[in-house]
């Protein structure tokens, strides 16, 4: 166990500093998503530090994580959709706060569920609560897959390619994480629905820590930091485009 929250911490102790570089590139349009991606790498940090120190909120820590990594999926989808500008933008609006809302509710009855089963004497009722919460993220990620799929079938309403361009790395920067973030969430629903000491994430093997915790995490982390870093220019292109079409109607009216 040890061995897995050092290398955790140390990863993404590394990961936050580039984060925080494409926070503050994305600007405005990527806030969203990249402030919840720094949120979720440090989480992953404490629950690292906490379950090197032995504590038990390691473990709630490591189940409410993937709340930000959802959440910072859909933000960095969001701003590709702004980008492209595909879609009615107060429709889009309407589903990141119908989503954040759904994430909000699963986390805290997880919360309050995973925090109760740690107590001295937990009831029946917290496996319940903790279960009823997963389960509920598992539907955000499903939603987040089908706003994904939406989003690619849309076409880009952006009269600006280079922003355009931009806007559909990130789009499939999201559509490659959300499959790993999928391998995660369903494999957590199933360690707390099926009950099995040899599937939880803290009483299984190294080799269940490894490849259906710490990996796939980790992939759908690298896989959205590399095309948030591909794409960290487009705010400026965004800004040369707009002037190049401002003085392109200018010209057109001055002619006029």
């Amino acid at each position: 166990m040890n061995s897995v929250a050092t290398a955790q911490m140390a990863i993404y102790a590394v990961l936050i500093i580039p984060t925080l570089y494409l926070l503050v590139k994305h600007g405005k349009a990527g806030l969203l998503g990249w402030f919840y991606f720094t949120a979720f790498c440090m989480l992953r940090i404490l629950g690292g530090a906490l379950a090197l120190s032995g504590s038990k909120s390691a473990t709630i820590i490591a189940n409410v994580g993937l709340s930000p990594l959802l959440l910072a999926a859909s933000g960095i989808l969001h701003e590709s959709n702004t980008l492209r500008q595909s879609g009615d933008a107060k429709l889009e609006w309407a589903v990141v706060v119908g989503f954040h809302v759904l994430i909000a509710g699963a986390t805290a009855i997880l919360a309050v569920g995973a925090s109760a089963l740690q107590s001295s004497s937990p009831m029946p009722s917290d496996l319940t609560k903790v279960k009823v919460g997963i389960t509920i993220l598992t539907i955000g990620w499903v939603i987040l897959v089908g706003w994904s799929v939406l989003s690619w079938i849309r076409r880009s309403n952006s009269q600006r390619p280079e922003t355009s361009r931009a806007g559909r790395k990130l789009l499939i920067g999201v559509a490659i994480a959300s499959i790993f973030i999928g391998v995660r969430v369903l494999y957590t629903l199933a360690a707390f629905v099926s009950q099995k000491r040899s599937l939880s994430p803290a009483t299984g093997t190294l080799a269940v820590r490894v490849v259906l915790v710490l990996l796939p995490e980790l992939a759908a982390s690298i896989v959205m930091l590399a095309y948030g870093w591909i794409t960290r220019d487009a705010v400026r292109s965004r800004a040369v485009e707009a002037e190049h079409v401002g003085v392109s109607l200018h010209s057109k009216t001055s002619r006029a």
